[in-house]
């Protein structure tokens, strides 16, 4: 029960310096986070990339993003909360296995680079600078950094 208060308090706390970017084609960056809705209707969506996005750009095609990733709200939040409220299948426990994994290589690259096609929701990333600026030149992605959201800049 504490848990959910810390996070409670936690997401109050950043609520304040909410912010939100329409990326087109049902994307969005909304406080951190690049996200794509599922069902817009109902407001349900899909997290694509979590908590930290400090930088990104998009355009019709293609979004980008930049990340230092926070290993304590990663390891509260995605995985400690996840196990709490998630059901005892073997799906969920895949789930969370395949979470823990990404949120390891995220804080192992420490500085993540994430592309996302728009057309098919692919997702490539986490990936390191040198990593991402060799797929951005395979995939002739020019798009440049244009929304800087680093907590400077809010």
């Amino acid at each position: 029960m504490k848990r959910i208060l810390y996070l409670f308090i936690a997401l109050l706390l950043c609520g304040c310096h909410d912010s939100y970017w329409d990326l087109g084609d049902s994307y969005l960056y909304e406080n951190g986070r690049i996200n794509k809705y599922i069902d817009e209707k109902k407001g349900s969506m899909s997290i694509l990339i979590p908590e930290d996005v400090l930088n990104f750009a998009f355009d019709e095609d293609h979004i980008i993003a930049y990340q230092i990733p926070d290993s304590v709200i990663y390891r509260e939040f995605y995985i400690d909360i996840y196990k709490d409220f998630s059901d005892p299948t073997i799906r969920s426990q895949k789930t969370t296995d395949s979470l823990e994994i990404l949120l390891d290589s995220m804080l192992s690259i420490k500085h993540c680079y994430w592309i996302i096609q728009k057309k098919d929701c692919k997702v490539y990333g986490p990936m390191t600078e040198s990593d991402f600026n060799r797929k951005c030149k395979k995939t002739k992605i020019t798009l440049k950094w244009v929304r800087d959201t680093s907590p400077d800049n809010l």
